[in-house]
């Protein structure tokens, strides 16, 4: 069975990448998850915030309250910095073999542009974007909010020559325009979606709190959607994300058009042990729908292979609700 697949012009030997995370911070961990037979790893995201912080005071760039400060340095380990990021790119390219793809969280163009240029140089094969801007000012419409990611695009895209993924979130009035806008301005690929820390409210203390969203089957659903709607239609690689627990979850994304699938919590879960069993349980469901590679379904299910009209999913949506037949 050959589970090859090419994501962001890189080749790889598996669709099963392991996302942006604590389980990918170093050169060793990267190397212990290409033994464990990932096909690519995303290294732990370098935040805007410590970039900003290389730049100038902390405090004086971000000017943010103190105790908002303390929650920075705390969730994202600014002893983590750029510096030390390069070198784990240069060291991870040593010891391996598969694609290493450089992370950047961010929310502004202005701290890290010129640092992607360093990203490249350093050796990685590509660089994931992964923006979020909460739309908390009111006075900026929607299509505001969509210029912000365009324009990231246009600068990163003008100073690199690698390949280029948004990792997005599914929070856009339009997203299958948006889509198309960022593959026309350069980018090479899309993963599909980001998760957040949420807002919670502790009630025994009455004050506010954040968690994190890892078990979120609406968003595996809702991912699911926009790699059929968009694989075929956008050209541009996708990579599906979230609350993948089986191989029967890649497998689906993969009929969707999913070039490949980014999974983090499941490995946080059971271990990254699971990477093999996971290749095993895909290649034996090729072998029983007479499958030989990856390349032979890709797609079958996507909106252009399998459409599925409007009054389809119309009638479907109503017999649900009815409880029809």
């Amino acid at each position: 069975m050959d589970l090859a697949t090419q994501y962001l012009g890189l080749s790889l030997k598996n669709p099963l990448i392991v996302g942006s995370s604590g389980l990918s911070k170093t050169a060793d961990q990267v190397k212990r998850l290409e033994e464990a037979g990932a096909g690519a790893v995303v290294l732990k995201s370098l935040f805007e915030e410590q970039i900003r912080a290389e730049e100038a005071d902390v405090s004086d760039s971000l000017g943010m309250h103190t105790e908002v400060l303390d929650y920075l340095r705390a969730e994202i380990d600014m002893s983590y910095g750029p510096r030390d990021y390069l070198e784990t790119i240069r060291q991870a390219k040593k010891q391996v073999s598969i694609p290493v793809i450089a992370s950047v969280n961010c929310a502004t163009s202005k701290w890290w542009v010129s640092y992607a240029k360093q990203i490249e140089a350093a050796g990685a094969d590509a660089l994931e974007l992964n923006i979020y801007v909460l739309p908390d000012d009111f006075s900026q419409s929607s299509s505001d909010m969509e210029k912000i990611y365009l324009d990231v695009m246009d600068q990163v895209r003008s100073e690199i020559k690698i390949p280029i993924a948004m990792k997005l979130s599914p929070y856009f009035t339009s997203f299958g325009y948006l889509a198309k806008e960022l593959a026309n301005r350069g980018a090479n690929g899309l993963v599909l979606f980001n998760r957040f820390v949420q807002p919670d409210v502790d009630l025994k203390n009455i004050a506010t709190k954040v968690r994190a969203m890892f078990n979120d089957p609406i968003g595996f659903s809702y991912a699911l959607r926009w790699v059929a709607m968009l694989s075929g239609t956008v050209n541009i690689d996708i990579a599906a994300a979230g609350n993948i627990k089986s191989a029967d979850d890649i497998v689906k994304q993969i009929l969707a058009g999913a070039s490949a699938v980014q999974v983090v919590s499941l490995f946080y879960k059971e271990g990254t042990g699971k990477i093999k069993e996971l290749l095993e349980n895909i290649q034996t469901w090729m072998r029983e729908h007479d499958f030989s590679a990856l390349s032979d379904f890709r797609g079958k299910l996507n909106q252009k292979n399998n459409p599925m009209s409007q009054a389809f999913v119309r009638a479907q949506y109503m017999k649900a609700l009815s409880g029809g037949k």
